[in-house]
């Protein structure tokens, strides 16, 4: 009896054990139930942002990669002297993007251009400064120019539109750097004095060493080809000056030589023929002494047509037994001989000396001085537009209208070359980067083109027509 209800006993305390662990695990499973945490909803909600912002920016950067809108711009009404190909009346020029794209008497426009009424006016290319100082910053100029300086607005304002700063040409787009530069490393400067024979000698040897690598490379190319096991010429020595050298040789580099006196420029003309390499003479002030022979060694030449502006007469050497010193006839000689020809002024920078610049110092004027001196009209205009853009090697862009070609131009109220014409816009690029009526310096001097309009009455800093 005891023992059965000892075994009862011990039944039921095992029972309510085992009772307490389902309701012990019931707990737990309950306390581990994965119901949805409040970090958890943020971390979705998180992700669900995260994803959105990625869409965003993929569709942004979608966006940026679709091409910008096509900018056009044209100019009516003026008589467009294209240089290169006459001069045409009642035309049309519009341009796509910076680029001329149609030249007619009959253009359709797009919805969007942008049109400069210029009728009455004349439209000219933009006038090439082959020597110039202070319109651009130092190398390289698309980094270091102020595109908002007076000098810069004064260059424009003469219908300069390209400009050589050190070695590089480039574009005065005023207010941006945008397709600035046109082309880097004109030219390599030589230096051949006649007074040092010495450095002359050097400067022969070296080509002659060149010349002859030129020839042992030529034979191991030929050797090559019936020989696999030909040896070629040694090159490691191809550095500094001769690496110069080898690239003049191949046409690959043009030199610049100064050279003023007739002997000088002789002895440039015979390395040039020696050698075979391109020569552009920098100043040739006594070129029309000596132009036939600068005619059959090819080269070309910058030159300036009246003296510095603080020399002393014309450097005429009488001890000379023959025609020597500046001529105001050189660049109709030069011309007559077949001389491709820049002109650039004695004076290369741009000031605000005087009124406006120092403008007998221009580019069109010193042009004018050539005209003056027996050079053909359309001759000088050539010199500072599509011949200067030649001897740069940047004509295909720049120097004259013709479709493909930059919309760099300048519109004047008559002929460039005569001293009372003044630059109504110039436009580089497509866009108006100088109007003179928007400006401060020309806009007083006859605002509506009349050039028998009398003075304005007063304009500092000075009176003009009145007592001080």
């Amino acid at each position: 009896m005891t023992r059965t209800r000892r075994t009862t006993k011990n039944f039921a305390l095992l029972i309510a054990m085992m009772v307490a662990g389902v309701f012990t695990m019931s707990a737990l499973a309950f306390a581990e139930d994965p119901k949805p945490k409040p970090e958890e909803k943020s971390e979705t909600s998180a992700s669900s942002q995260d994803e959105e912002s990625v869409d965003e920016t993929e569709k942004k950067e979608e966006k940026k990669k679709e091409p910008p809108k096509d900018r056009y711009f044209a100019v009516t009404g003026a008589v467009v002297h294209t240089v290169t190909d006459g001069d045409r009346y009642g035309t049309t020029i519009l341009a796509k993007n910076g680029k001329i794209v149609e030249i007619a008497g009959s253009v359709e426009l797009p919805d969007d251009t942008e049109v400069l009424d210029a009728t009455g006016y004349h439209l000219y290319p933009g006038l090439v400064a082959v020597n110039s100082g202070g319109i651009l910053g130092a190398k390289p100029p698309d980094e270091t120019t102020d595109v908002y300086s007076l000098q810069m607005t004064l260059a424009l304002a003469g219908g300069i539109t390209t400009a050589v700063s050190g070695n590089t040409a480039a574009r005065l787009t005023f207010g941006s750097v945008e397709d600035m530069v046109v082309k880097r490393d004109l030219f390599t400067t030589l230096q051949y004095s006649t007074g040092d024979s010495g450095s002359r000698r050097k400067v022969r040897e070296g080509f002659e060493r060149v010349r002859q690598y030129l020839r042992d490379l030529q034979a191991y190319e030929e050797k090559k080809k019936v020989d696999a096991e030909a040896e070629e010429p040694d090159k490691e020595w191809l550095k500094g000056d001769y690496e110069t050298y080898l690239k003049l040789m191949r046409r690959e580099a043009v030199a610049q030589i100064s050279a003023d006196s007739a002997q000088h420029i002789v002895d440039v003309c015979q390395l040039a023929e020696r050698f075979g390499i391109s020569v552009v003479i920098r100043g040739a002030q006594e070129g029309w002494t000596v132009a036939r022979r600068m005619a059959q060694a090819g080269v070309s030449a910058t030159i300036s047509v009246r003296p510095p502006i603080f020399s002393m007469g014309d450097g005429h050497d009488e001890r000379l037994n023959r025609p020597t010193g500046r001529s105001i006839e050189n660049a109709a000689i030069l011309y007559k001989h077949g001389v491709p020809l820049a002109i650039v002024p004695s004076m290369s920078v741009v000031t605000t000396w005087g009124l406006a610049g120092r403008d007998l110092l221009h580019l069109n004027m010193e042009a004018a001085f050539a005209v003056r001196g027996g050079l053909p009209a359309d001759a000088a205009l050539r010199s500072i537009t599509i011949d200067a853009a030649r001897i740069l090697g940047i004509d295909h862009r720049v120097g004259s209208i013709e479709v493909g070609k930059d919309a760099d131009f300048f519109i004047t109220d008559g002929d460039p070359l005569h001293y009372m014409t003044l630059t109504r816009w110039t436009v580089v690029n497509g866009r108006v980067v100088y109007d003179k009526q928007k400006e401060t310096l020309y806009s007083h001097i006859r605002p509506d083109g009349d050039r028998d309009a009398p003075p304005p009455d007063d304009h500092w800093p000075r009176r003009l027509g009145a007592d001080q």
